[in-house]
């Protein structure tokens, strides 16, 4: 085994190792400190992310700065953050918190419709928006005892409760709504599909792990990584597995990538495995010295990925052949999925930033702007840009 790979073997192992204790303690009980890594949203001119302190950030998507900034009202005693991507819709942002509430806020950061609406357990995944219905799972069911969770349905409008499904175990995956059908994963190894309109199970399917991943649902199947170190390819109408990959050598954290047949799977492992969609068979990988923790994004034409790997994290730039172009070195922990709106990418880091790297045609990348969420000036002027 060469010295490379024996770096990133060991790096993925330190990551997993704890990335599993956080999934261990909020199993049991409520993070006694919990700290969000959130992904963002583009909407207009503004990207909407929460920050690792528990508020709800609005900054200008092409400099940065400031539109608003709202915290979120939690019980007294009980620490806020936020783990999953915001939903929006024409004129609302709706967010999920740790502390088990949603919130919905006008996209000029007022009060919108209902605020601190509980959901009976902790938010890890996003809420899914799915016409007038906001989809949510919960890490715990408060209202039932043991290891267990639940999905909601809830009135976009008035924040009411239309039904829910209880689950079999913590659900921290944000849900996926495809042509009425809502599909997520527990952590007690079970991806589920129910009926959006009254929650009745349609199917589940047992897998050998944990899954924390959003499913990804294209080609009329359901792609999904779990704690077992597969990777599954599932029939949308019956659940039923099509195909399953076991290469991986650690588990799928993220979602995956669908593009022109092919799947995009993520690993803890630092891979990224370049799939057919049809058959699972293998077409490329991407090998890293770190750890896979949020999804890629399609950006100017090409793959771009984020790599943990402590000072040494990076967000590279690939051909979707798997030939890698160029990469930015973030020398921080990258939890969050990239996401993608024009040549720009932004994402969260682990210094309590939130950053924009735009990406030419030729693959070069080059940062945009650096917001620190903790600091009197946000975006301070002076420092070395990372690429």
């Amino acid at each position: 085994m060469t010295r490379v790979r024996v770096r990133m073997l060991r790096g993925a192992n330190a990551l997993a190792l704890a990335l599993f204790l956080v999934l261990l303690t909020a199993a049991c009980s409520r993070i006694a400190t919990p700290e969000g890594w959130s992904a963002g949203v583009v909407k207009d001119d503004a990207l909407y992310i929460g920050t690792a302190e528990g508020s709800l950030l609005a900054v200008n998507r092409t400099d940065g700065s400031t539109i608003w900034r709202r915290d979120l009202l939690a019980a007294e005693g009980v620490d806020q953050a936020i783990y999953g991507k915001p939903a929006v819709a024409d004129d609302v942002v709706y967010v999920g918190g740790y502390n088990g509430s949603l919130y919905a806020f006008a996209l000029d950061g007022d009060p919108a419709k209902f605020d601190n609406q509980p959901m009976g357990g902790p938010i890890v995944g996003g809420p899914a928006l799915a016409g007038d219905v906001l989809v949510v799972g919960t890490a715990i069911d408060e209202s039932r005892d043991g290891d267990s969770g639940a999905v909601h349905a809830v009135d976009a409008e008035t924040g009411d409760t239309l039904w829910r499904f209880p689950a079999d175990g913590g659900v921290w995956s944000a849900p996926t709504v495809v042509d009425g059908v809502v599909y997520f994963g527990t952590l007690g190894k079970t991806v589920f599909a129910v009926n959006l309109e009254d929650g009745a199970e349609l199917w589940r399917r047992n897998t050998g792990g944990a899954v924390v991943a959003s499913p990804l649902v294209a080609n009329g199947r359901v792609y999904v990584g779990a704690f077992d170190s597969a990777f599954y390819a599932l029939d949308a109408q019956t659940g039923n597995v099509d195909w399953k990959f076991t290469e991986s050598e650690r588990w799928y954290w993220t979602q995956a990538l669908a593009l022109d047949g092919t799947i995009y799977a993520p690993s803890l492992d630092g891979n990224m495995y370049a799939l057919d969609a049809n058959t699972g068979a293998k077409l490329w990988t991407f090998e890293s010295e770190g750890s896979i923790v949020g999804s890629p994004a399609v950006v100017s034409g090409m793959l771009a990925i984020p790599v943990s790997d402590g000072g040494e994290s990076k967000v590279h730039l690939l051909e979707f052949n798997g030939s890698p172009k160029d990469n930015c070195r973030i020398g921080e922990n990258i939890f969050t999925p990239l996401v993608a709106e024009g040549d720009l990418i932004y994402f969260a880091a682990t210094d309590k930033s939130i950053r924009a790297l735009s990406v030419s045609g030729n693959g070069n990348p080059d940062e945009a702007w650096v917001y620190f969420t903790d600091k009197d000036d946000p975006l301070p002027r002076d420092r070395a840009k990372a690429c």
